[in-house]
């Protein structure tokens, strides 16, 4: 009989420039990293303890146990690590996430030294292939001088594994359970960056649909998102108390809200079950459910759900989700956040799901549709903008960051007629020779991605005015579901804005 193996599993997280990994069954959970308590502890290493729900457990900077320099970090974690029953806090810059590698193919290390060191070999990431230190448990228990806690949980979950054989072959990961309204959620702790209590939400031109605006977190805005009506099943109550939790992308950060984050736990994978996929309106974002009779210890806050299940989202699924990697790319967050520019043309020939690139979407006369890839940035209009009375499609100019943006009445470029100005009124920022230029819209409608693409053929006078052959290029975006397609015309602002600063230069 043939066997089979499972490839071990790691959580990643990186500090002072360098890619770690501690196997999974050795990760409890991830925390925000706010104001750590003293502790009356000699061990430089230790830079204080976090509150983990009524437990004092002792938090260590990796770069100063191996003598790395410490710099400031914008966004630092906690990353607690159980060790025979112990808790101890791992400060880190950011998390990676879950990931497998070949154990055949990991590097082991050893050191000519009676004292076992923290770092124990590599391992390439089976998802980007990026080389992973590993790290010891047993090494950075017994770092000198370090203390741990004792955690009762973990040690109550494992005594109840060992009971069944079963049990042996089953992962544990730390899940961050929590509710929107009266529908329960939980999600792979490992992919939460962080979790934020009573954010405010901004006005935003990008709160539309599941979005609702932005938030500020460490002196940037990230955009937020509804996570039940992002999942389907109807709006958040604002006006109660919320929370939220926080993803890392490699394009940026976007934030979930729920009514209440309600605890993490470690919960073994043969424990959540599997769900009829036409119960849920968009079943590709979930892996299961998980019972709440599975629940080792619930208490009081556990009980208050009525839902007999936590629903398990898909933290894969949900961070390469469409929208959520549209919102992340726009430099709303921050001006030196690129947006990642796409070499790809999809054809009305082409099928595959991968090569849709995003559109948004905006009034113009009618709706109208420009590759979301070009927008830079998204403004609300302000009394900032002065408007230029010069009869032209020229409005003002306004200053973001340190930078002066011109501001163009896309309408009166299009069109030849003004919009009428209101609070929906938005700024599509787009980026042409480093320099930028902002197109105002009446008002923003969605983020799609395109069905297919077509072009029309031109007549005449193209060659003559780049200006009017970059506005009237006769391209169509098909949108939306195939419920409700939505047949638009494409603007390319990248063109329009190198051909209207090309006339103006000419003009002047």
């Amino acid at each position: 009989m043939q066997s089979t193996t499972t490839q071990p599993r790691y959580g990643g997280f990186r500090i002072g420039g360098m890619e770690l990994g501690l196997p999974m069954e050795a990760l409890r959970e991830v925390l925000p990293c706010g104001v750590l308590a003293k502790l009356p502890c000699t061990a430089p290493c230790v830079i204080g303890g976090i509150d983990l729900r009524g437990m004092m457990v002792p938090v260590i900077d990796l770069r100063i146990a191996l003598g790395i320099t410490v710099t400031p970090m914008p966004f630092p974690s906690v990353i607690v690590m159980v060790h025979e029953n112990k808790l101890l806090g791992l400060l880190t810059e950011a998390v990676t996430g879950v990931f497998t590698g070949d154990t055949h193919n990991t590097n082991r290390v050893s050191f000519a030294t009676i004292e076992q060191s923290i770092f124990c070999g590599s391992i390439h990431r089976s998802d980007d292939g990026t080389l992973v230190n590993l790290l010891a448990p047993t090494a950075l228990a017994m770092i000198r001088d370090v203390p741990m806690v004792e955690d009762l949980e973990s040690k109550c979950l494992t005594n109840a594994a060992y009971e069944d054989n079963t049990m042996q072959k089953n992962q544990v990961l730390p899940m961050l359970l929590m509710r929107c309204g009266r529908i329960a959620f939980a999600i792979d702790a490992m992919t939460v960056y962080t979790t934020l209590s009573d954010p405010v939400i901004e006005r935003s031109a990008m709160a539309m649909g599941n979005c609702r605006g932005v938030i500020n977190y460490a002196g940037n805005k990230i955009p937020v998102l509804d996570l039940m009506s992002f999942c389907g099943f109807g709006k958040l109550d604002l006006e109660t108390r919320i929370q939220a939790f926080v993803i890392l992308l490699p394009e940026g950060m976007v934030a979930f809200l729920v009514s209440k984050v309600i605890d993490v736990m470690r919960i073994g994978t043969t424990e959540i079950i599997s769900m009829p996929a036409y119960a849920l309106p968009r079943p590709a974002l979930f892996s299961g459910a998980l019972p709440k009779t599975a629940l080792p210890n619930a208490g009081a806050q556990h009980e208050s759900i009525m839902a007999s299940q936590y629903l398990v989202l898909d933290g894969t699924a949900l961070k390469t989700d469409s929208q959520v990697v549209a919102l992340t790319g726009v430099s709303a967050i921050d001006s030196s956040i690129n947006v990642k520019h796409s070499a790809q043309i999809f054809t009305e020939n082409s099928s595959r799901a991968d090569e849709r690139r995003n559109m948004i979407t905006y009034t113009l006369g009618g709706e109208t549709a420009s590759p979301f890839e070009q927008i830079r940035e998204i403004l609300p209009f302000t009394n900032d903008i002065p408007i230029l009375d010069q009869g032209g499609p020229m409005l003002g100019m306004v200053v973001v960051r340190g930078r002066s943006i011109p501001v163009v009445c896309l309408s009166r470029l299009v069109l030849g007629r003004s919009i009428q100005i209101s609070s929906a009124t938005s700024v599509l920022v787009v980026e042409i020779n480093n320099e930028a230029m902002g197109f105002a819209i009446p008002a923003l409608k969605s983020i799609e991605p395109a069905q297919w693409e077509s072009e029309l053929p031109q007549f005449g006078g193209s060659e003559q005015n780049s200006l009017r052959s970059a506005i009237h290029s006769n391209r169509l975006v098909q949108v939306g579901e195939s419920g409700s397609p939505r047949m638009l015309p494409i603007l390319d602002l990248e063109k329009i804005a190198s051909a209207f600063r090309i006339q103006q230069l000419a003009s002047a």
